[in-house]
């Protein structure tokens, strides 16, 4: 039986010790980097116009200020120049995006698919400034066929005359065969394990997540569910129906009136030496003319040809063999990496015919006319306010002419009438 005075003396030992406070939990960060044109667009418009609902669970998703991501993702893992955007622009954005998510706290998520083109250098860079988070990679994949065609499409935004036909022949002869770190253009955002590559060596396999993008067709909640487990946001937090999408790709026949415009600007250019250059062909040609009045019209999306598909096949199942042997997590079915089969009666993207491209084109021209308008309206109405400023700048210009005529007079009276000296 244990004595009044031990249990006494036991308490007071036990006072005595200093319990420690439990430690505060890792903060993470979640890093989604694309791959490009596996639906990062969206989910991103979903992330940003749901940022408040975001916060309330734990989850911050910065804004610093318009194109803010993109601009941290030119700084540290693209060149700025290349986007029509002056590198100074950029320079400290991805530091800035950080310092917001520290104030506002909780997980954060940084979101660009431009991060995906990061070196190893670029990598540790980035990893290195966020050395206070548990960072986790998170990789959305797509179907290669249909990747393809989406990046054929952004390439014609982008103002190259390309046609699918000679840009999948490009690809599909550098299919590579292993990871090769001289790799540019297509592949060298698109191969899976070579963008693993550069990352595995900093991170460990239970945070480089796998989202599969779900072939087309599918609602568009299927994404955001898949996106969402693998960051821990409840998945119906946000109604995925009833929030805007901003859908700015093209139809076959729009990607078809595009590649005519841009024939024809290289015409004008050439015979005229007037050329739409950067920055204004990107704030024109692309955002304004090819994603916003002419994805107004619409037609059937571009489908890679079963051959084009046959090709890909290899590299997907090498891809999916090697994320199931490593034991990355996926979030979705790795199945639906394997191009699909074409529709029965999908046309080869090159094959438009002039009735499908002016089918749409009365609207879009349209709309021009009416923007045009708007434009000479607001001319005609700064016209007129810089008239009125004109005027009360020459009033004034007037006024200070005559006051100063006035002081001169006065100055030359003084001289002539000099104050009597100051009594002492």
């Amino acid at each position: 039986m244990t004595s009044p005075t031990s249990e006494v003396e036991d308490t007071a030992a036990d006072a005595s010790v200093e319990v420690e406070a439990a430690p505060e939990p890792t903060r993470r960060l979640f890093l989604h980097i694309g791959l490009p044109k596996s639906g990062s667009t969206f989910l991103q418009s979903l992330l940003g116009e749901n940022r408040g609902l975001l916060r309330e669970h734990g989850f911050t998703y910065p804004y610093v200020r318009q194109e803010g991501m993109f601009h941290a993702a030119l700084e540290m893992a693209g060149n700025p120049t290349q986007w029509g955007v002056d590198r100074d622009r950029v320079e400290g954005t991805f530091d800035h995006l950080v310092r917001r998510g520290r104030r506002l706290g909780g997980d954060v998520v940084l979101s660009h698919e431009i991060f995906s083109a990061a070196n190893g250098t670029q990598a540790k860079a980035i990893l290195d400034r966020v050395p206070d988070y548990e960072v986790h990679l998170v990789i959305t994949v797509r179907n290669l066929a249909q990747t393809l065609t989406a990046q054929w499409q952004e390439r014609v935004k982008n103002g190259h005359d390309q046609s699918f036909a000679s840009f999948a022949d490009d690809i599909l002869a550098g299919v590579p065969d292993e990871m090769d770190d001289d790799m540019v253009g297509f592949w060298r955002g698109q191969n899976l394990l070579w963008v693993i590559k550069r990352w595995k060596r900093f991170l460990p396999p239970d945070r480089i997540h796998l989202v599969v993008t779900p072939p087309g067709g599918t609602g568009p909640d299927v994404l955001w569910r898949r996106f969402c487990s693998a960051i821990g946001i409840p998945s119906d937090l946000v109604d995925v129906a009833s929030t805007p999408r901003h859908n700015e790709s093209l139809g076959v026949a729009q990607i078809a009136v595009m590649r005519h415009v841009l024939a024809g600007l290289e015409e004008i250019g050439e015979a005229e030496d007037n050329r739409l250059e950067q920055p204004w062909y990107s704030v024109v040609a692309k955002r304004w003319f090819a994603q916003t009045v002419l994805s107004a019209a619409r037609s059937g999306k571009p489908q890679a040809p079963a051959a084009v598909g046959d090709r890909l096949v290899d590299v997907t199942r090498h891809w999916i063999e090697v994320v199931e042997r490593v034991g990355y997590p996926v979030h979705g079915d790795l199945a639906e990496l394997f191009p699909g089969d074409a529709a029965p009666d999908a046309r080869h993207p090159d094959d438009v015919a002039v009735e499908d491209m002016y089918a749409g084109l009365p609207r879009v021209l349209a709309r021009m006319l009416l923007h045009v308008r708007d434009l000479r309206v607001a001319v005609r109405d700064r016209e007129v306010e810089l008239g009125e400023l004109t005027r009360e700048r020459d009033e004034l210009a007037a006024r200070v002419a005559e006051l100063s005529g006035t002081v001169e007079e006065l100055q030359a009276q003084r001289r002539r009438w000099p104050l009597p000296p100051r009594r002492a």
